[in-house]
């Protein structure tokens, strides 16, 4: 009847909220503020549940400390989730200027792990299940989901992603995973979603130069004209048509580490990252950098204290408040003049 109506109703109205990989969006005022004043900031800002039903998540402590484990060849380390604060520019020593993101990385935390099964000749791995960024208001997480969360004791997290691991590199479920995990320098892959663009033509989707502006043109400026059907009757696999651009998921390679802060938990990565302000990204080391970088990184993950890298870390080839900007100058000058 009417209230069974009603109630479908609200359930697929309240459905809606837990579609996932979709984050809270930052508010206009958020969006047109400098990237560093974005850290921690989300829309939802007060805890509708007190501080004592979050206790009731919060009652297993992190795991021990992991032994560190040895470099081998074709070793793969865990990934963690970010989100994206904006971005900026970085300033070289050689006196360039290249565009950077701002990634924030919060603490982030094993939720479970099964065994991939593989082909008889390939590596034995292990899927980690990681989550970061504490929801802030229960009422937006299914029962199922809070169950799930209670029974390992953890707040329930707003991203969640899947990494492949080495069977040796495999992390205790609720292990704590913190910035120090990479380091500047490293190169990363990073994985997200990029930026929804609609309903677009095939000038701006694919762009198309477009049909003539001269005498004898009617409404068929930005059309894209004959698609070459004749006698197949059917559109070919691949045209080039109009569509939906972008809300794709898309990995960019190879993105240098030029700065960590991490007092306020955040990196520095050089170029452009997919996805608009807020969205969450997923890190992982560089597949292609494995042979030159894997021997330095830290397996199964760093071990001790963020506190002992010390509080802000440059690159060598970026420009640090302590360093003479006079002679960066002066090379940008040199390099001009050539």
């Amino acid at each position: 009847g009417k209230e069974q109506a009603k109630q479908w109703y609200q359930r697929r109205v309240r459905g809606a909220k837990f579609r996932r990989n979709v984050p809270k969006p930052m508010t206009k005022q958020h969006q047109q503020r400098p990237a560093e004043q974005n850290i921690g900031l989300t829309k939802y800002k007060q805890h509708i549940e007190s501080k004592s039903v979050m206790q009731l998540f919060r009652r297993n402590p992190s795991p021990d400390i992991v032994p560190r484990i040895e470099y081998e060849d074709g070793m793969k380390r865990v990934g963690m989730i970010g989100r994206k604060l904006g971005e900026t520019r970085s300033f070289r020593r050689n006196g360039d200027v290249s565009l950077a993101t701002m990634i924030e990385i919060q603490d982030n935390y094993v939720l479970a792990q099964r065994p991939i099964v593989q082909r008889v000749d390939e590596e034995e791995k292990v899927v980690l299940r990681v989550g970061a960024f504490d929801h802030d208001n229960l009422e937006e997480v299914p029962l199922a989901k809070q169950k799930e969360y209670l029974a390992i004791g953890q707040v329930p997290k707003e991203a969640e992603h899947d990494f492949n691991v080495s069977k040796d590199l495999v992390l205790p479920i609720n292990y704590k995973l913190d910035i120090s995990h990479f380091f500047v320098g490293q190169y990363l892959d990073i994985s997200g979603t990029t930026v929804n663009r609609g309903f677009q033509g095939v000038m701006r989707r694919w762009g198309h130069k477009g049909q003539g502006y001269c005498y004898g043109r009617t409404k068929t400026h930005r059309r894209p004209g004959s698609i070459s059907t004749q006698g197949l009757a059917r559109v070919l696999k691949g045209r080039k048509m109009p569509g939906i651009m972008g809300n794709r998921d898309r990995t960019w390679e190879d993105k240098q580490i030029l700065y960590a802060n991490y007092e306020k938990k955040y990196i520095l990565v050089d170029g452009h990252v997919m996805g608009v302000v807020g969205c969450y990204l997923f890190l992982r080391d560089s597949a292609r950098m494995d042979p030159i970088q894997g021997p330095l990184l830290h397996y199964p993950t760093f071990v001790g204290e963020a506190g002992a890298l010390g509080t802000e870390v440059y690159d060598s080839s970026v420009v640090d408040p302590t360093w003479d900007f006079q002679t960066a100058y002066d090379n940008r000058i040199d390099r001009l003049r050539c």
